[in-house]
């Protein structure tokens, strides 16, 4: 069972994190990435961005 969820992006090289703090910023960092608590209200903050995004919710477990 995941327990966080985070918004993240594909770009070419990987996947980028929703940056915690911020309207709308993108990091590399896992560690800097906002952290919701369930699935729906990661999806929610993902669909609420700009199209362009793409963004999607990603479950996690704390190892990552």
């Amino acid at each position: 069972m995941a327990s966080s969820v985070i918004v993240a992006r594909t770009k070419p090289d990987g996947l980028e994190y929703l940056l915690r703090a911020a309207p709308v910023a993108w990091t590399d960092a896992f560690d800097s990435a906002q952290h919701f608590q369930t699935v729906r209200d990661a999806t929610r903050a993902a669909l609420r961005l700009p199209s362009r995004f793409r963004a999607f919710a990603l479950p996690v477990n704390g190892e990552v």
